[in-house]
Protein backbone atom coordinates (compact mmCIF):
# COMPACT_ATOMS: atom_id res chain seq x y z
CA UNK A 1 0.00 0.00 0.00
CA UNK A 2 1.18 3.30 -1.07
CA UNK A 3 2.86 5.60 1.93
CA UNK A 4 1.28 8.84 2.34
CA UNK A 5 4.53 10.86 3.92
CA UNK A 6 6.40 13.25 2.15
CA UNK A 7 9.83 14.52 3.35
CA UNK A 8 10.28 18.52 3.62
CA UNK A 9 13.45 20.20 4.15
CA UNK A 10 15.78 20.13 6.62
CA UNK A 11 13.88 19.89 10.26
CA UNK A 12 10.73 18.10 8.69
CA UNK A 13 13.20 15.39 7.48
CA UNK A 14 14.99 14.63 10.70
CA UNK A 15 11.59 14.77 12.89
CA UNK A 16 9.56 12.52 10.31
CA UNK A 17 12.45 10.15 10.07
CA UNK A 18 12.80 10.43 14.35
CA UNK A 19 9.23 9.72 14.59
CA UNK A 20 9.81 6.59 11.75
CA UNK A 21 12.42 4.87 14.24
CA UNK A 22 10.89 5.25 17.30
CA UNK A 23 8.02 3.10 15.70
CA UNK A 24 7.77 -0.83 16.32
CA UNK A 25 6.36 -1.62 13.24
CA UNK A 26 9.61 -2.14 10.66
CA UNK A 27 6.91 -2.17 7.45
CA UNK A 28 6.46 1.60 8.21
CA UNK A 29 10.37 2.39 8.45
CA UNK A 30 11.82 4.70 5.70
CA UNK A 31 14.71 3.09 4.27
CA UNK A 32 17.04 3.97 1.23
CA UNK A 33 17.61 2.66 -2.12
CA UNK A 34 20.89 0.99 -1.95
CA UNK A 35 22.70 2.38 -5.23
CA UNK A 36 26.39 1.05 -6.14
CA UNK A 37 27.99 2.85 -8.33
CA UNK A 38 29.97 1.40 -11.90
CA UNK A 39 32.85 2.67 -13.90
CA UNK A 40 32.35 4.93 -15.99
CA UNK A 41 33.42 4.53 -19.76
CA UNK A 42 33.86 7.27 -22.35
CA UNK A 43 32.64 7.46 -25.63
CA UNK A 44 34.58 8.02 -28.34
CA UNK A 45 36.86 5.61 -26.24
CA UNK A 46 39.33 8.00 -27.82
CA UNK A 47 38.29 11.63 -29.14
CA UNK A 48 40.47 14.56 -29.91
CA UNK A 49 37.48 16.62 -30.31
CA UNK A 50 34.57 17.54 -27.46
CA UNK A 51 31.61 15.28 -27.57
CA UNK A 52 28.53 16.60 -25.62
CA UNK A 53 24.86 16.80 -25.10
CA UNK A 54 24.39 13.01 -23.91
CA UNK A 55 20.81 11.04 -24.07
CA UNK A 56 19.93 7.97 -23.32
CA UNK A 57 17.65 5.48 -23.28
CA UNK A 58 17.58 1.61 -21.76
CA UNK A 59 15.98 -1.29 -22.74
CA UNK A 60 17.03 -3.47 -19.69
CA UNK A 61 20.19 -4.82 -21.75
CA UNK A 62 20.85 -2.51 -24.78
CA UNK A 63 22.31 1.25 -23.97
CA UNK A 64 21.27 3.73 -26.75
CA UNK A 65 23.40 6.60 -26.50
CA UNK A 66 22.54 10.12 -28.82
CA UNK A 67 25.26 12.67 -28.21
CA UNK A 68 27.14 15.64 -30.46
CA UNK A 69 30.19 15.42 -31.75
CA UNK A 70 32.45 18.20 -32.46
CA UNK A 71 33.90 17.68 -36.15
CA UNK A 72 37.62 19.29 -35.42
CA UNK A 73 36.44 22.54 -37.99
CA UNK A 74 32.79 24.11 -37.95
CA UNK A 75 30.25 22.26 -36.35
CA UNK A 76 28.82 19.57 -34.14
CA UNK A 77 27.34 16.54 -35.32
CA UNK A 78 25.07 14.46 -33.64
CA UNK A 79 26.00 10.82 -33.18
CA UNK A 80 24.46 7.65 -32.55
CA UNK A 81 26.11 4.56 -30.73
CA UNK A 82 24.80 1.18 -28.46
CA UNK A 83 25.96 -1.29 -26.39
CA UNK A 84 24.36 -4.84 -25.40
CA UNK A 85 25.04 -5.57 -21.51
CA UNK A 86 28.78 -4.75 -20.87
CA UNK A 87 30.10 -4.94 -23.97
CA UNK A 88 31.90 -1.66 -25.68
CA UNK A 89 29.76 0.90 -27.52
CA UNK A 90 29.37 0.09 -31.51
CA UNK A 91 31.12 2.78 -34.00
CA UNK A 92 29.31 5.66 -33.92
CA UNK A 93 26.78 6.49 -36.76
CA UNK A 94 26.20 10.03 -37.59
CA UNK A 95 22.27 10.88 -37.44
CA UNK A 96 22.11 13.40 -39.73
CA UNK A 97 25.10 13.22 -42.32
CA UNK A 98 23.58 16.41 -44.33
CA UNK A 99 24.00 18.89 -41.80
CA UNK A 100 25.72 21.94 -42.86
CA UNK A 101 24.94 23.63 -38.73
CA UNK A 102 25.47 22.54 -35.22
CA UNK A 103 23.46 19.90 -33.73
CA UNK A 104 22.89 20.26 -30.27
CA UNK A 105 20.59 19.29 -27.30
CA UNK A 106 18.89 16.02 -28.15
CA UNK A 107 16.25 14.40 -26.17
CA UNK A 108 15.31 10.56 -27.18
CA UNK A 109 12.59 7.88 -26.12
CA UNK A 110 12.38 4.42 -26.57
CA UNK A 111 8.90 3.26 -27.35
CA UNK A 112 7.45 -0.51 -26.87
CA UNK A 113 8.67 -1.20 -29.86
CA UNK A 114 12.05 -0.98 -29.24
CA UNK A 115 12.17 2.52 -31.94
CA UNK A 116 14.17 5.39 -30.68
CA UNK A 117 12.81 8.79 -30.70
CA UNK A 118 15.20 11.44 -31.46
CA UNK A 119 14.83 15.28 -31.76
CA UNK A 120 17.50 18.07 -31.76
CA UNK A 121 17.81 21.58 -32.34
CA UNK A 122 19.54 22.14 -35.75
CA UNK A 123 21.32 25.02 -36.71
CA UNK A 124 23.14 28.11 -34.95
CA UNK A 125 21.39 30.41 -32.43
CA UNK A 126 19.26 33.02 -33.66
CA UNK A 127 18.15 31.01 -36.17
CA UNK A 128 17.44 27.18 -34.64
CA UNK A 129 15.40 24.97 -36.11
CA UNK A 130 13.76 21.44 -34.02
CA UNK A 131 14.35 18.26 -36.19
CA UNK A 132 13.31 14.49 -35.47
CA UNK A 133 14.51 11.42 -36.93
CA UNK A 134 14.09 7.91 -35.42
CA UNK A 135 16.25 4.43 -35.38
CA UNK A 136 13.90 1.43 -35.61
CA UNK A 137 14.34 -1.52 -33.80
CA UNK A 138 16.26 -3.56 -37.09
CA UNK A 139 18.94 -0.42 -36.63
CA UNK A 140 18.00 1.94 -39.55
CA UNK A 141 18.21 5.43 -38.81
CA UNK A 142 15.54 7.51 -40.92
CA UNK A 143 16.39 10.76 -42.93
CA UNK A 144 15.44 13.54 -40.44
CA UNK A 145 12.66 15.78 -40.96
CA UNK A 146 12.52 19.53 -39.77
CA UNK A 147 9.79 20.02 -37.33
CA UNK A 148 9.86 24.13 -37.69
CA UNK A 149 10.58 26.42 -40.57
CA UNK A 150 10.75 29.70 -39.22
CA UNK A 151 12.87 33.22 -38.91
CA UNK A 152 12.35 32.85 -35.37
CA UNK A 153 14.79 30.74 -32.99
CA UNK A 154 13.58 27.58 -31.84
CA UNK A 155 15.33 25.24 -28.67
CA UNK A 156 15.05 22.86 -26.05
CA UNK A 157 12.91 20.37 -28.08
CA UNK A 158 11.61 17.16 -25.81
CA UNK A 159 9.84 13.86 -26.94
CA UNK A 160 7.61 11.08 -25.70
CA UNK A 161 5.67 8.35 -27.02
CA UNK A 162 2.59 7.25 -25.25
CA UNK A 163 0.74 3.69 -24.92
CA UNK A 164 -1.01 3.86 -28.44
CA UNK A 165 2.63 5.19 -30.45
CA UNK A 166 1.80 8.66 -30.93
CA UNK A 167 4.94 10.68 -30.66
CA UNK A 168 4.37 13.90 -29.07
CA UNK A 169 7.06 17.28 -29.64
CA UNK A 170 7.17 20.22 -27.32
CA UNK A 171 10.08 23.15 -27.71
CA UNK A 172 10.05 26.46 -26.55
CA UNK A 173 10.34 29.32 -29.72
CA UNK A 174 9.04 32.87 -30.81
CA UNK A 175 5.96 33.73 -31.55
CA UNK A 176 5.13 36.30 -34.03
CA UNK A 177 4.34 39.80 -34.20
CA UNK A 178 2.52 42.05 -32.68
CA UNK A 179 3.20 40.45 -29.41
CA UNK A 180 6.59 38.66 -29.99
CA UNK A 181 7.81 36.51 -26.79
CA UNK A 182 9.20 33.35 -26.47
CA UNK A 183 6.60 30.36 -26.18
CA UNK A 184 6.24 26.60 -25.60
CA UNK A 185 4.95 24.97 -29.28
CA UNK A 186 3.74 21.45 -29.47
CA UNK A 187 3.38 19.16 -32.31
CA UNK A 188 1.85 15.61 -32.03
CA UNK A 189 1.54 12.25 -34.76
CA UNK A 190 -2.06 11.27 -36.73
CA UNK A 191 -0.72 8.02 -37.75
CA UNK A 192 2.87 8.67 -39.19
CA UNK A 193 2.42 12.03 -40.01
CA UNK A 194 2.93 14.92 -37.48
CA UNK A 195 0.08 17.33 -37.27
CA UNK A 196 0.12 21.71 -37.20
CA UNK A 197 2.21 22.37 -34.06
CA UNK A 198 0.49 25.06 -31.49
CA UNK A 199 1.09 27.38 -29.22
CA UNK A 200 0.15 26.31 -25.52
CA UNK A 201 -1.75 28.22 -23.25
CA UNK A 202 0.27 30.26 -20.83
CA UNK A 203 -0.82 31.22 -17.35
CA UNK A 204 0.91 34.52 -17.06
CA UNK A 205 0.05 36.69 -20.55
CA UNK A 206 2.61 37.38 -22.30
CA UNK A 207 5.49 36.17 -20.22
CA UNK A 208 8.39 34.30 -21.43
CA UNK A 209 8.25 30.64 -21.11
CA UNK A 210 10.95 27.88 -21.65
CA UNK A 211 12.96 24.77 -20.55
CA UNK A 212 9.40 22.23 -21.44
CA UNK A 213 9.29 18.83 -20.84
CA UNK A 214 6.22 16.32 -21.39
CA UNK A 215 5.32 13.17 -20.16
CA UNK A 216 1.74 11.23 -20.63
CA UNK A 217 0.17 8.83 -17.60
CA UNK A 218 -0.70 5.64 -17.57
CA UNK A 219 -3.93 6.79 -18.91
CA UNK A 220 -2.29 8.92 -21.58
CA UNK A 221 -3.50 11.80 -20.44
CA UNK A 222 -0.41 14.68 -21.70
CA UNK A 223 1.12 16.97 -19.12
CA UNK A 224 3.53 19.79 -19.99
CA UNK A 225 5.73 21.39 -17.97
CA UNK A 226 7.39 24.50 -18.36
CA UNK A 227 9.43 27.23 -16.62
CA UNK A 228 7.12 30.52 -17.13
CA UNK A 229 8.49 34.01 -15.60
CA UNK A 230 5.66 35.94 -13.50
CA UNK A 231 7.62 39.69 -14.03
CA UNK A 232 10.12 39.21 -11.36
CA UNK A 233 10.69 34.81 -11.46
CA UNK A 234 10.04 32.34 -12.76
CA UNK A 235 6.95 29.52 -11.60
CA UNK A 236 6.84 26.18 -12.68
CA UNK A 237 3.71 26.00 -15.32
CA UNK A 238 1.86 22.70 -15.90
CA UNK A 239 -1.29 22.08 -18.74
CA UNK A 240 -3.08 18.69 -19.42
CA UNK A 241 -4.75 17.15 -22.30
CA UNK A 242 -7.27 14.41 -21.91
CA UNK A 243 -7.83 13.97 -25.23
CA UNK A 244 -4.71 13.36 -27.17
CA UNK A 245 -3.33 16.34 -27.33
CA UNK A 246 -6.38 18.18 -29.52
CA UNK A 247 -6.71 20.75 -26.38
CA UNK A 248 -5.10 21.54 -23.73
CA UNK A 249 -5.93 23.59 -20.34
CA UNK A 250 -4.39 24.67 -16.48
CA UNK A 251 -5.27 22.49 -14.49
CA UNK A 252 -6.34 24.02 -10.96
CA UNK A 253 -4.50 27.04 -10.97
CA UNK A 254 -2.26 26.65 -13.77
CA UNK A 255 0.94 25.71 -11.96
CA UNK A 256 2.67 23.15 -10.48
CA UNK A 257 4.89 24.99 -8.19
CA UNK A 258 4.96 28.71 -7.57
CA UNK A 259 6.53 30.99 -4.73
CA UNK A 260 9.34 33.84 -3.95
CA UNK A 261 12.70 31.41 -5.54
CA UNK A 262 13.02 31.70 -9.30
CA UNK A 263 12.19 27.79 -10.76
CA UNK A 264 13.69 26.82 -13.37
CA UNK A 265 14.83 23.16 -15.62
CA UNK A 266 11.21 21.09 -14.91
CA UNK A 267 11.70 17.42 -15.76
CA UNK A 268 8.32 14.73 -15.56
CA UNK A 269 7.44 11.36 -15.47
CA UNK A 270 4.21 9.83 -15.35
CA UNK A 271 2.78 7.52 -13.42
CA UNK A 272 -0.64 5.79 -12.92
CA UNK A 273 -3.90 7.77 -13.84
CA UNK A 274 -3.22 10.80 -12.58
CA UNK A 275 -0.09 10.44 -11.61
CA UNK A 276 2.69 12.92 -12.55
CA UNK A 277 6.51 12.90 -10.92
CA UNK A 278 8.38 16.74 -10.84
CA UNK A 279 11.91 17.88 -10.14
CA UNK A 280 13.22 21.16 -10.84
CA UNK A 281 15.64 23.74 -9.34
CA UNK A 282 15.13 26.83 -7.58
CA UNK A 283 17.31 29.62 -6.68
CA UNK A 284 16.33 32.18 -4.12
CA UNK A 285 17.59 35.94 -4.85
CA UNK A 286 21.27 35.38 -2.64
CA UNK A 287 21.83 32.84 -5.30
CA UNK A 288 21.75 29.69 -3.36
CA UNK A 289 20.30 26.85 -5.61
CA UNK A 290 18.54 23.99 -4.38
CA UNK A 291 16.86 20.85 -6.41
CA UNK A 292 13.18 20.16 -5.72
CA UNK A 293 10.64 17.18 -6.07
CA UNK A 294 6.93 16.65 -5.58
CA UNK A 295 4.09 15.08 -7.37
CA UNK A 296 0.33 14.96 -7.78
CA UNK A 297 -1.95 12.04 -7.78
CA UNK A 298 -4.64 13.68 -8.97
CA UNK A 299 -3.78 14.85 -12.26
CA UNK A 300 -3.68 18.67 -10.97
CA UNK A 301 -2.66 19.92 -7.37
CA UNK A 302 0.92 19.02 -6.69
CA UNK A 303 2.17 18.45 -3.01
CA UNK A 304 4.27 20.99 -1.70
CA UNK A 305 7.61 20.65 -2.98
CA UNK A 306 10.49 18.83 -1.08
CA UNK A 307 14.08 20.31 -1.27
CA UNK A 308 16.23 17.20 -2.27
CA UNK A 309 19.31 19.04 -2.35
CA UNK A 310 20.96 23.16 -1.47
CA UNK A 311 23.75 24.33 -2.66
CA UNK A 312 26.11 27.76 -1.49
CA UNK A 313 28.21 27.93 -4.50
CA UNK A 314 25.98 28.83 -7.36
CA UNK A 315 25.68 25.04 -8.20
CA UNK A 316 22.94 22.70 -8.77
CA UNK A 317 21.81 22.64 -12.41
CA UNK A 318 20.14 20.19 -15.55
CA UNK A 319 18.15 17.70 -13.54
CA UNK A 320 16.54 14.86 -14.65
CA UNK A 321 14.03 12.21 -13.71
CA UNK A 322 13.36 8.97 -14.41
CA UNK A 323 11.08 6.19 -13.14
CA UNK A 324 10.19 2.49 -12.97
CA UNK A 325 7.05 0.97 -12.78
CA UNK A 326 7.30 -2.34 -10.32
CA UNK A 327 5.07 -4.82 -10.44
CA UNK A 328 3.04 -4.09 -8.09
CA UNK A 329 1.78 -0.50 -9.65
CA UNK A 330 4.64 1.22 -6.91
CA UNK A 331 7.50 2.97 -8.57
CA UNK A 332 10.95 3.54 -8.00
CA UNK A 333 11.95 7.51 -8.83
CA UNK A 334 15.26 8.85 -9.40
CA UNK A 335 16.53 12.54 -9.78
CA UNK A 336 20.18 13.46 -10.75
CA UNK A 337 21.66 16.54 -11.15
CA UNK A 338 24.88 18.12 -11.71
CA UNK A 339 26.51 19.66 -8.31
CA UNK A 340 28.50 22.39 -8.87
CA UNK A 341 29.12 25.79 -10.50
CA UNK A 342 28.39 27.06 -14.32
CA UNK A 343 31.52 24.96 -15.86
CA UNK A 344 30.70 21.64 -13.88
CA UNK A 345 30.50 19.92 -10.77
CA UNK A 346 29.76 16.40 -9.74
CA UNK A 347 26.79 14.20 -10.78
CA UNK A 348 24.64 12.86 -8.01
CA UNK A 349 21.39 10.84 -7.93
CA UNK A 350 18.56 10.33 -5.39
CA UNK A 351 16.53 7.77 -5.02
CA UNK A 352 12.52 6.86 -3.28
CA UNK A 353 11.16 3.82 -3.83
CA UNK A 354 7.56 4.81 -2.82
CA UNK A 355 6.09 6.89 -5.60
CA UNK A 356 7.76 9.98 -4.33
CA UNK A 357 6.61 10.13 -1.05
CA UNK A 358 10.50 9.79 0.57
CA UNK A 359 14.19 10.59 -0.69
CA UNK A 360 15.92 8.80 2.64
CA UNK A 361 19.73 8.97 2.60
CA UNK A 362 22.37 10.70 1.32
CA UNK A 363 22.97 11.58 -2.82
CA UNK A 364 25.23 9.40 -4.36
CA UNK A 365 28.11 10.72 -6.61
CA UNK A 366 28.16 8.76 -9.56
CA UNK A 367 31.09 11.05 -11.24
CA UNK A 368 33.78 10.81 -8.44
CA UNK A 369 36.96 8.72 -9.63
CA UNK A 370 35.26 8.77 -12.93
CA UNK A 371 35.73 12.21 -14.36
CA UNK A 372 36.55 15.64 -13.30
CA UNK A 373 33.94 16.61 -10.53
CA UNK A 374 34.66 20.56 -11.71
CA UNK A 375 33.46 19.29 -15.30
CA UNK A 376 30.58 17.39 -15.39
CA UNK A 377 27.98 18.95 -16.82
CA UNK A 378 24.40 17.65 -18.55
CA UNK A 379 23.37 14.55 -17.33
CA UNK A 380 20.79 12.09 -17.97
CA UNK A 381 19.41 8.76 -16.79
CA UNK A 382 17.28 6.01 -17.43
CA UNK A 383 16.08 2.92 -15.09
CA UNK A 384 15.46 -1.16 -15.28
CA UNK A 385 14.31 -2.88 -12.65
CA UNK A 386 17.79 -3.15 -10.87
CA UNK A 387 19.95 -0.45 -13.13
CA UNK A 388 20.71 3.25 -13.57
CA UNK A 389 22.39 3.85 -16.33
CA UNK A 390 24.02 7.81 -16.25
CA UNK A 391 25.48 9.68 -18.66
CA UNK A 392 26.74 13.21 -18.28
CA UNK A 393 29.54 15.11 -20.58
CA UNK A 394 33.00 15.70 -18.62
CA UNK A 395 36.94 15.87 -18.98
CA UNK A 396 39.31 13.00 -17.58
CA UNK A 397 40.40 12.89 -14.51
CA UNK A 398 43.67 13.69 -15.75
CA UNK A 399 42.55 16.44 -17.99
CA UNK A 400 42.16 16.28 -22.07
CA UNK A 401 39.45 16.62 -24.22
CA UNK A 402 35.33 16.84 -22.89
CA UNK A 403 33.70 13.75 -23.96
CA UNK A 404 30.40 12.06 -23.22
CA UNK A 405 30.86 9.31 -19.95
CA UNK A 406 28.51 6.38 -19.20
CA UNK A 407 28.27 4.42 -16.28
CA UNK A 408 26.01 1.34 -15.51
CA UNK A 409 24.96 1.84 -11.96
CA UNK A 410 23.41 -1.42 -10.15
CA UNK A 411 20.30 -0.49 -7.16
CA UNK A 412 18.81 -2.53 -4.90
CA UNK A 413 15.08 -1.89 -2.66
CA UNK A 414 15.77 -1.76 1.03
Amino acid sequence: MRLARWLFPALCAVLLLAGCNQQQDEEIEVKPVTITPGIATAEPAASTDAAVDPAVAYDGTRVHLVYSQWDGASQYNLMYTQRIGAGSFTAPASIFPASTGDSLNADVFLDSAGTLHIVWAEGTSPNREIYYATRTAGGTLTTPQPLTSTSEDEANPRVHVDSTGRVHVVWEGSTSPPNPTTSIFYRRTQGSVFLSAVVLPKGSGNQPAEMPDICTDQGDRIYVVWAESNGTSRDIRMVRSDDNGQNFGGVGSGFAATGSVDMTQPRVQGGLDGEVFLVFVGQDTGGDRGLFATYTRTGGTFAGPGQLLTSSTGGIRDPEIAVYRRPDDNFTVMALCNDGGSVGGNVVVFASHDNGDNWPGDPVNLSQGNSQPSTAVTPVLALDDNELVACWAGQPTGGGTVTTWTSNNDYSLP
